[in-house]
C-alpha cells in the first residue's frame, strides 16, 4: 500500500458515542493518526451492546484505526500530558457540550499558545452558538427538533425515527468534511480555525425541501410513508411472495417503459396520467394499478424485470439480504477483523473509494489504554522511569 491520503495528519480525539468517533474513523481510514484520549472506563460505548464475547460491537463499529491513550486528565499532571499531546497534533476533534474544553482549561487562547494553527472540530447537538447550544442531545433529539420525525412514517401514525442514528452519522460526516476543508485552508493561509458542526443543522439540511415549501407556500409537509413526494409511481409494493419491493417509475421516461411492461399502454393516452405533474395529482390510482400488477409477481422477478428495463427497483432487503448482497460483497463493505485471541469482529468497509490513495483498515479497534505508553514514549518523549512514575500515581 502506498502513501495514504491523510498520512502525516495527527488528531487528538476526545470523542465518544457515535457522531464524533465516526468523524475520526473516516479520517483514520484515510491515513490520519488518531489518538483517542480516554479517562476512567473510557468511551461510554465500550460498555454498550450488542456484544461479541466481551467486546462491544457498538464501540468497534466506529473506532477502528485509532490509538487509545488512557489519561486521568482531571489531575494536573494528566492535563499536562494532554497538552503535550495536543502540541504535536494538527487537529482536535470533540463532541462534548459547548464550553467543556474551556472548563478543562483548553480554551482557544491556551490551544493557540500550545500549537499555533491547530484546528478544533466541534460536533454537537446544536452547535457552539444559539439559545439551545447548552442543551444535551442525542441523535433522536436532533431528529425530533429538525422535523425529520414528523415527515417519517405512514400518514396518520405517530412521528417516527429513521431506523438508524442517521444524524449522528451525518454530523460525523460533516465533521470530517469540515476538518478537511480547514486543513486545506490552513495549507493556503497558514492559520487554524474552529469547525462548528451541529446535528440539528444537519437535520435541517437533510429534511428534503419541507422548510422551503412552508416558507414559500405556507404548506406544512407531513408524513407520506414510502411514497415519493414529487413523482408517481414511486413507493413500496407488496409482491406475490409477501416481500416488498420499491418501484420508482415516476419520471415520464420511466413511466412510459413501465406502462408498457405492465400492459397498461392506455395510461399513456390519458392526459391525467401521461405526465408526472398530472400523475401526482392522482397518485392513488397509479399506485393501485402498480400494486395490482406487483401482487401477481414475486419480488425478485419484479426487481429483475424492471432493472433489466432500466427502471430503478429493489426488493426491500432485511439484514440477511444485505449481508449476502453480491454488490455489497463486491464493494467490500462488510469486513471481518480478527483479534489475537481469535475473536472475529465484523465491521463495515471503507466508505470512500479513492483510486490513487485508497483508505485501509490497518488496525483493530483499540483496547482501552492500549497505546498509552507508546504515545508517551514516542510522541511526548517520556522515558520509562517517568512513565512508571505516572502509572504509580494513577495518572495513566
Amino acid at each position: 500500500m502506498g502513501m495514504k491520503a491523510l498520512e502525516g495528519v495527527r488528531i487528538a480525539d476526545f470523542t465518544r458515542f457515535v457522531s464524533g468517533p465516526f468523524c475520526t474513523q473516516l479520517l483514520a481510514d484515510m491515513g490520519a493518526e488518531v489518538i483517542k484520549i480516554e479517562k476512567g472506563a473510557g468511551d461510554d460505548t465500550r460498555h454498550f451492546g450488542p456484544w461479541l464475547g466481551e467486546k462491544s460491537i457498538y464501540f468497534n463499529s466506529v473506532n477502528r484505526n485509532k490509538k487509545s491513550v488512557r489519561i486521568n486528565y482531571r489531575t494536573p499532571e494528566g492535563m499536562e500530558l494532554v497538552k503535550e499531546i495536543i502540541s504535536h497534533c494538527d487537529v482536535i476533534v470533540e463532541n462534548f457540550r459547548p464550553g467543556t474544553l474551556d472548563k478543562m482549561g483548553l480554551t482557544r487562547e491556551v490551544l493557540d499558545k500550545l500549537n499555533p494553527g491547530i484546528i478544533v472540530t466541534h460536533v454537537s447537538g446544536f452547535g457552539q452558538t444559539g439559545p439551545y447550544k447548552d442543551r444535551a442531545a442525542f441523535d433522536c433529539i436532533a431528529q425530533a427538533m429538525s422535523g425529520i420525525m414528523s415527515l417519517t412514517g405512514d400518514p396518520g401514525t405517530k412521528p417516527m425515527m429513521i431506523g438508524s442514528v442517521y444524524l449522528d452519522y451525518i454530523g460525523g460526516t460533516f465533521g470530517a468534511l469540515g476538518t478537511m476543508i480547514a486543513l486545506y485552508s490552513r495549507k493556503k493561509a497558514g492559520d487554524g480555525q474552529d469547525v462548528d458542526i451541529s446535528m440539528l443543522d444537519a437535520g435541517i439540511a437533510y429534511s428534503l425541501f419541507s422548510t422551503q415549501d412552508y416558507i414559500a407556500n405556507g404548506i406544512v409537509m407531513g408524513q407520506a410513508g414510502n411514497r415519493d413526494r414529487a413523482l408517481s409511481p414511486a413507493n413500496t409494493f407488496k409482491a406475490k411472495d409477501g416481500k416488498y419491493v420499491f418501484i420508482h417509475a415516476g419520471s415520464d421516461t420511466f413511466f412510459d417503459t413501465f406502462a408498457r411492461i405492465i400492459k397498461r399502454e392506455d395510461l399513456l393516452e390519458e392526459e391525467q396520467y401521461k405526465y408526472s405533474r398530472q400523475r401526482m395529482a392522482n397518485p392513488d390510482y397509479i399506485e393501485e394499478v402498480t400494486g395490482q400488477w406487483a401482487a401477481c409477481h414475486e419480488a425478485y422477478e419484479i426487481e429483475t424485470l424492471l432493472t433489466d428495463a432500466g427502471i430503478p427497483c429493489s426488493v426491500v432487503a432485511d439484514t440477511v439480504d444485505v449481508v449476502n448482497n453480491p454488490q455489497v460483497k463486491a464493494r467490500e463493505m462488510l469486513r471481518i477483523l480478527e483479534y489475537p485471541d481469535g475473536t472475529k469482529m465484523p465491521v463495515t468497509g471503507i466508505n470512500l473509494k479513492l483510486s490513487k490513495t485508497p483508505g485501509e483498515i490497518y488496525a483493530l479497534p483499540p483496547v482501552l489504554g492500549e497505546h498509552t505508553e507508546a504515545v508517551l514514549r514516542d510522541i511526548v518523549k517520556l522515558d520509562e522511569e517517568k512513565i512508571e512514575e505516572l502509572k504509580s500515581k494513577a495518572v495513566i
